[in-house]
């Protein structure tokens, strides 16, 4: 990710690289979630940990930002592969939305901010990103944000990185 820019502090931060982000997955019969949606939520996990002040006393201002080129490729791809021989689970469906990389860790914290997800590699759309932060944090729209970027390294392995902003004051 690039640099922060300086209406935006770090509270937290975390990364975690896995060989497979199933590794973190904690699917359900009744629920189901794509292995990178889990990796991101616990990279967000081990962000909010990092974190010296209470975020989540304030989860109804939190919002959360992910950047993925790659998002549930995985997963659309297994399921676009049994489409010809069997159907397709509605969960597995809901749960391949690359939406859900946001969303599930929003599902899991209660955050009621705003939440998007930018569908290119992270290095390449975190400008973007922080300008739709530091929009959110100088208009009141949050007082945190969660923004994560998941990629694929040179080594074909997942990695996840989360800041936990928030704005500095100066802007306010």
């Amino acid at each position: 990710m690039t640099q922060v820019p300086p209406g935006v502090r770090v509270l937290g931060s975390a990364t975690v690289v896995v060989d497979d982000p199933a590794e973190h997955a904690v699917n359900k019969p009744s629920f189901y979630a794509d292995p990178a949606a889990w990796l991101v939520a616990e990279t967000v996990d081990r962000a909010l940990a990092d974190c010296a002040e209470p975020v989540l006393d304030a989860a109804d201002d939190t919002g959360i930002v992910v950047m993925s080129a790659s998002g549930t490729e995985r997963t659309m791809r297994r399921i676009a592969g049994s489409v010809p021989r069997s159907r397709v689970s509605p969960l597995r469906f809901a749960g391949a939305n690359p939406g859900v990389l946001a969303g599930l860790p929003a599902l899991r914290h209660g955050l009621r901010g705003p939440s998007l997800l930018l569908a290119a590699h992270p290095d390449r759309v975190a400008p973007v990103a922080f300008t739709v932060i530091e929009g959110w944090l100088a208009d009141g729209h949050t007082r945190h944000v969660l923004l994560a970027g998941l990629q694929s390294t040179a080594e074909e392995r997942q990695l996840c990185r989360c800041l936990v902003l928030t704005g500095t004051g100066a802007d306010r």
